[in-house]
């Protein structure tokens, strides 16, 4: 045996289930009748008592109860206390036919969304679906922005980068547990005050011009400025900055995301230290160096190279980058054997095996000695060859 078929407008996010609660049942089937005729998306359900309709929003979900008020037994706002009691917070709109303003302001103090008289005539249908409508549209406008809010507030609370959220003032109304870690800050202490406790006095006039393009949203999306923590420790951040606007393209709030980047800075320094370093040396050697990396691609070649196979007015012949197969094609021509260059070098690449002091004669009549050794780097294997002019004729 099968059950009744399914309607398809329940399915319809658009639609709004409305439930009716009045102990009038012919009236219940005419207002029914005529929501539904006036907005399609409208399904409407009835109840004739204050338990059934609380039964009804237990079992299914209500976007919007109208009921009457003076109902045996019972009220409408005793109806709208009890579904408050039980954490509905389905809109609720008093449709009675006894009006009066206590009865109103009762029911607007109470928690009702809305209340609206009974009258004689089809109009007071038409003025109902519309504060219906307007009801369920505002609710779940709120609700959909709660559940935004809930979401943006779970990122930011478990981003592993350090957040503030500022308002319009720039004052600090959110910092995340990443925050507090990076700058030893508890977000109690920052609540409701600037940036100047972590930001050291020489970097506040340069902070501050940022705060000003952000809050007139012309600029200052991204810095790396000195920061200090709370125990004085002087640490660098790279900041990265959004602004929200309203409607009208006013900024009402910043966000700011940041990370500690105060090793990785100093490695880098320390790495661009090395690299001039070793860079002058390689120079000052007697010795032509050319470093190849995996895939044949040069590295670095020195001055004495460039000297040696005379490419001084060729500054690109050698540069980082340049597919050494090629080079060594151009650096064949100074060669009395320049098949035999070319073919050298592809014949010690393969085998990965040392060369020492290997003599290649020149065709000048002089010669050229040639070291080779297989290196490791950190993405694969490379080459490192050396030449020095020969002592002796060939």
């Amino acid at each position: 045996m099968t059950g009744p078929p399914a309607d398809p407008k329940s399915d319809d996010p658009s639609t709004v289930r409305v439930l009716h609660v009045d102990d009038d049942p012919a009236f219940l089937d005419l207002t029914a009748t005529y929501l539904e005729r006036i907005d399609e998306t409208f399904e409407v359900s009835s109840e004739t008592s204050v338990e059934d309709a609380l039964d009804a929003l237990e079992s299914a979900p209500i976007d919007c109860v109208v009921s009457d008020y003076d109902m045996p037994e019972t009220d409408g706002l005793a109806f709208l206390q009890r579904a408050r009691d039980n954490g509905v917070d389905t809109p609720f709109v008093l449709f009675t036919g006894k009006g009066s303003e206590e009865i109103a302001s009762e029911a607007i103090s109470v928690g009702a969304t809305d209340y609206i008289q009974k009258r004689g005539g089809n109009d007071q249908y038409e003025v109902l679906a519309n504060r219906v409508r307007n009801a369920v549209d505002q609710h779940r406008s709120r609700a959909a922005l709660a559940a935004s809010q809930e979401r943006l507030s779970r990122f930011i609370g478990q981003s592993p980068l350090g957040t503030i959220e500022y308002d319009d003032e720039f004052r600090i109304v959110r910092v995340n547990p990443a925050a507090e870690e990076i700058l030893g800050y508890e977000e109690s202490e920052l609540l409701g005050g600037t940036w100047l406790p972590f930001v050291p006095e020489t970097e506040r006039r340069h902070v501050a011009v940022l705060e000003r393009d952000l809050l007139a949203n012309k600029g200052g999306y991204q810095s790396v400025n000195e920061n200090v923590r709370s125990d004085g420790e002087r640490i660098r951040c790279a900041w990265h900055n959004q602004v929200v606007t309203d409607e009208d393209g006013a900024v009402i709030g910043v966000f700011s995301q940041f990370e500690d980047v105060t090793e990785a800075e100093a490695r880098k320094r320390e790495i661009e230290r090395t690299n001039a370093v070793l860079s002058t040396a390689l120079d000052a050697l007697p010795v032509g160096m050319l470093v190849e990396d995996g895939d044949r691609r040069v590295i670095r070649a020195n001055e004495r190279v460039y000297e040696l196979f005379d490419i001084d007015g060729d500054p690109e012949a050698a540069a980082a980058g340049r597919d050494c197969r090629e080079l060594a094609v151009q650096l064949s021509r100074r060669f009395a054997d320049p098949a035999g260059f070319v073919d050298g070098i592809e014949r010690i690449v393969d085998a990965r095996q040392p060369v020492d002091d290997e003599r290649l004669a020149l065709a000048d009549g002089t010669a050229l000695i040639r070291t080779y050794r297989p290196i490791d780097l950190p993405d694969g294997g490379g080459h490192l060859w050396a030449y020095r002019l020969a002592n002796g004729p060939d």
